[in-house]
């Protein structure tokens, strides 16, 4: 299973909310603090951040992910077998039909929750966390990807989407290792010029981060512009592609 924060570190005048953030089931991220002012709201956000290691947000996504993944769907025959896997930009939970895998996302990233279901409904299945051959290989290839010793993926996807999600996901696969592309370019190569932003959102849709590559769509003018694993990670991910990242430090 994927790893839910702890916590007990919290100072003790944040008990209140703790216990709400560790009891109650909020959707979408919206959490109804308290009665606290301005000043006490961010204090809060910034011990949990410095004692947790991540926002109070990104923490309600990761729960909710565990509720839906430990669901029982008892119309649901098909196994969907998972896996939580360490990065080096945070801990991956990858998702695997029948045919290969339809979902890798950094955990606790936006919209988790909704590409989870999405998967459960497309595939009727439930999930399953076990080691088999393909988790090894997925394993196998980021620790490689991650070490620039990687840049062809043999790991077979199963993409779940419309028509037109499946083509702007395929025209992502065609970007060479180590090179972006922008909206516009991409919505060339798709034959339709003018649907720059169907281009964009088809690429927020997608459910396969890395082997998928929606990192390297950057904008026009060249700066990082949406991914849902957070522009650190995408600017980290450019990096390691050209080259710039101390593979060492991993």
């Amino acid at each position: 299973m994927i790893t839910l924060p702890s916590l007990n570190n919290l100072p003790s005048k944040w008990d209140e909310i703790r216990h709400c953030l560790e009891t109650r089931v909020f959707e979408c991220g919206v959490m109804p603090y308290p009665n606290l002012t301005e000043h006490e709201d961010k204090q809060f956000e910034q011990d949990f951040i410095d004692r947790i290691g991540c926002a109070p947000e990104e923490y309600v996504r990761i729960r909710r992910a565990i509720r839906l993944l430990e669901a029982s769907y008892p119309d649901s025959l098909n196994k969907l077998v998972c896996a939580a896997i360490a990065t080096p930009l945070g801990e991956m939970l990858a998702v695997f039909g029948s045919k290969g895998l339809c979902l890798l996302e950094f955990v606790g990233q936006k919209h988790m929750g909704q590409e989870i279901t999405a998967v459960q409904k497309a595939l009727r299945g439930r999930f399953v966390f076990r080691e088999d051959e393909q988790t090894q290989l997925l394993r196998q290839e980021l620790d490689l990807y991650f070490q620039c010793r990687l840049k062809t993926f043999a790991t077979p996807l199963e993409m779940i989407g419309t028509a037109f999600q499946k083509q702007a996901w395929d025209a992502l696969l065609a970007i060479p290792y180590g090179e972006t592309r922008s909206y516009k370019e991409q919505a060339q190569r798709l034959g339709n010029p003018k649907a720059v932003r169907a281009v964009a959102a088809a690429n927020g849709q997608n459910k396969v981060s890395i082997l998928i590559p929606c990192h390297r769509v950057i904008g026009s003018d060249g700066k990082l512009t949406g991914y849902a694993g957070g522009l650190n990670r995408k600017q980290f991910l450019l990096a390691l592609e050209r080259g710039e990242v101390q593979t060492a430090l991993f």
